[in-house]
C-alpha cells in the first residue's frame, strides 16, 4: 500500500513511485497497481513494504530526470 501522492504515471500510462534509497538519491520505481481508494494505491508488484518513497515532488523528480524544464 502507498500513499496517492507517490504514484506517477509516464507517456504510455505506466505506473511509477520514486524510492528513496539514501538521502538525496532518487531511484524509478515499476508499480502494477491493483486498486486505489481515497488517498491509498494498493499494488501488486513494486518496491518491498517498507520501502521510503517519495511523496512530495515527485513529479518534479520525474522531470528532472527526463530533463524537463518548465517555462514561463
Amino acid at each position: 500500500m502507498l500513499p496517492y501522492a507517490a504514484l506517477i504515471y509516464d507517456a504510455q500510462g505506466v505506473a511509477w513511485v520514486y524510492t528513496s534509497p539514501a538521502p538525496l538519491t532518487f531511484q524509478r520505481a515499476e508499480v502494477v497497481v491493483d486498486r486505489i481508494v481515497d488517498d491509498l494505491v494498493w499494488i501488486t508488484d513494486g518496491p518491498p513494504p517498507g520501502t521510503r518513497v517519495v511523496t512530495v515532488g515527485s513529479t518534479q523528480v520525474y522531470g528532472a530526470e527526463l530533463n524537463i524544464a518548465g517555462g514561463h
